[in-house]
């Protein structure tokens, strides 16, 4: 009898390990193969930023503030860890409406970083699974979550920093 109650007891715990673990999951399409526009209305496939090394995902918005403020510093950060491998896509959330405005605001600041538009929530909704704005997120070059970050608060590029290099490190050690 206590052997049974200890297999079922683990195996509840084993369950319920998987269950909460998936709801903390950020679903991420397998293929990563879906198309994507940039400021400029060019159409590229996301697939084409992955496979070099990490890539830092930033959603972001004109009307937010922290959003803008995030960008900023992680565009320092990439450049900083650009010869390691890291590279960064930001993607515009703001409506149809918005683009050139959005467009003008990069010219502006002189971003030169990959900058794609969804006027209509589909690639943070379906494909990232965006809570709310700021949103970011670090892939490995197969297109899986390494992290994931919602909101921001300067100083928060410190921590993101030690955890592309931690993935740096993580990555160099498998080749």
């Amino acid at each position: 009898m206590k052997k049974f109650i200890t297999v079922i007891f683990l195996t509840t715990c084993f369950f319920s390990a998987k269950v909460f673990a998936a709801a903390d999951s950020v679903k991420v399409i397998e293929s990563m193969n879906f198309s994507v526009t940039d400021v400029s209305g060019d159409e590229t496939n996301f697939k084409n930023f992955l496979g070099k090394g990490p890539l830092l995902v930033n959603f972001w918005a004109l009307w937010c503030e922290p959003c803008k403020q995030e960008m900023k510093a992680f565009i320092a950060l990439s450049e900083k860890l650009k010869e390691k491998g890291v590279a960064m896509v930001s993607i515009n959330e703001d409506m149809v409406k918005s683009i050139a405005k959005v467009r003008a605001w990069v010219k502006s600041q002189g971003i030169m970083q990959p900058m794609l538009v969804d006027p209509d929530g589909n690639i943070s909704r379906d494909h990232f699974s965006m809570e709310s704005l700021p949103y970011s997120l670090l892939l490995k070059p197969d297109g899986s979550v390494y992290k994931r970050h919602v909101g921001f608060t300067a100083g928060d590029e410190v921590k993101i920093e030690k955890e592309l290099d931690d993935l740096v490190q993580e990555l160099s050690e498998k080749k």
